[in-house]
């Protein structure tokens, strides 16, 4: 299985947009690409001061720094578009994860590890992504891009080191949720009262869509927020607790007594997704995926799963949630294809007669919208 693969969708690429208003304090902002020369005496492009805004365009990177880190000890940046103040779209990337030697080792294809220019939202986009489509629910929002390069679906807060046999090592800085906040933050700071919040990502980053949902509906109590996660089964093989791995039992939001109340090894998206859907039954929280992804099936098999069986897990895990959450919504698409959000495809995927895009719409507008099995 490629990086390209566990990638697919996970950059914004869009030219259009409106300027970010003034500078960050406490981030640095650098040009998405290069901008003339800096004054004399001013900053040099190589290293931008904390709070200087090199170039005035549509897209910025920001480089929140402090405990903020990729896998590798590299750093960690996010972009964001500021367009209208009363909508906000906040999205996840896609990037895999990785959770022992084997997986989280040197040149895995499991995860990303870095944050690159290939993040770069600046350029052609695809489906939500492309925030030049009229067609696109999202066209005018401002957004928040987060990247995946930790390996940990935007939950970890450790420094962990796997070993192997042999006296074989590998430390990955799993910081997911401590990206995730300073992103987070910063927006917060910059779109102070939407009226409609959309909280959505793909692959590893619709977990992260799920996780960190609660702290945007904390965040923005008076406005309508909604929950959208793209290729969101979580699926393992045998017992994974996510609270076990990363550190991520310091990262939940324990303040809902559902979360909490999951018994120690028994953490499964079903138990979590019911657990913040009852503590906030005004809010809409969804899941779209295709019943034979190749990508989340490519999971299931690393943890011993048989293929044959993926789908039938997968739809026990809708229904379980389902059962559990009647503000729960999911939409599910015959084939093997790995997220659908940014993708071309997103505005000619359909199941019967409701297209998937028109779903989504009527999810951002806050209308009900059915169970599309």
């Amino acid at each position: 299985m490629s990086l390209r693969a566990l990638r697919t969708g996970a950059r914004l690429r869009v030219a259009l947009g409106v300027a970010l208003l003034g500078a960050v304090a406490g981030l640095t902002v650098v040009a998405t690409r290069p901008g003339p020369a800096p004054p004399a005496g001013g900053l040099a492009p190589a290293a931008p001061a904390p709070g200087t805004l090199v170039q005035a365009r549509p897209w910025r990177k920001l480089l929140p720094g402090g405990r903020t880190r990729c896998a590798r000890g590299g750093l960690f940046a996010f972009w964001a578009r500021l367009a209208a103040s009363d909508r906000l779209l906040v999205y996840f990337e896609g990037g895999g994860g990785c959770w022992d030697y084997r997986s989280c080792a040197p040149g895995s294809t499991l995860f990303k590890d870095q944050v690159s220019d290939a993040d770069d939202p600046a350029g052609s986009g695809a489906g939500i992504l492309d925030l030049a489509d009229r067609r696109n629910p999202f066209h005018d929002w401002s957004v928040l891009d987060v990247p995946s390069c930790t390996g940990d679906v935007y939950a970890g807060d450790a420094k962990v080191t796997y070993r192997a046999s042999g006296g074989r090592a590998v430390t990955i800085q799993h910081r997911g949720h401590v990206n995730a906040e300073a992103a987070l933050s910063w927006v917060f700071r910059q779109v102070p009262h939407p009226a409609q919040v959309f909280v959505a990502g793909c692959s590893a980053g619709s977990i992260g869509s799920i996780l960190h949902a609660p702290r945007v509906i904390e965040r923005y109590p008076d406005a309508r927020v909604a929950q959208l996660g793209d290729s969101l089964g979580y699926l393992f093989s045998r017992p994974t607790d996510l609270r076990t791995l990363w550190g991520s039992q310091r990262t939940l939001p324990g303040w809902i007594p559902g979360v909490r109340a999951i018994p120690p090894g028994q953490f499964t998206m079903p138990r979590f997704y019911d657990a913040v859907a009852a503590y906030y039954p005004k809010v809409r929280f969804s899941q779209v995926n295709f019943d034979d992804d190749a990508v989340q099936n490519a999971y299931w098999r690393e943890t011993g799963g048989r293929p044959d069986q993926f789908g039938r897990a997968l739809r026990g895990n809708l229904d379980a949630i389902r059962a559990g959450a009647p503000n729960f919504r999911s939409y599910l698409l015959r084939g093997s294809i790995h997220c659908t959000l940014p993708r071309g495809d997103f505005y000619t995927f359909r199941n019967g007669t409701l297209s998937l895009r028109d779903w989504v719409a009527a999810e951002v507008e806050g209308r009900d919208v059915p169970n599309v099995e």
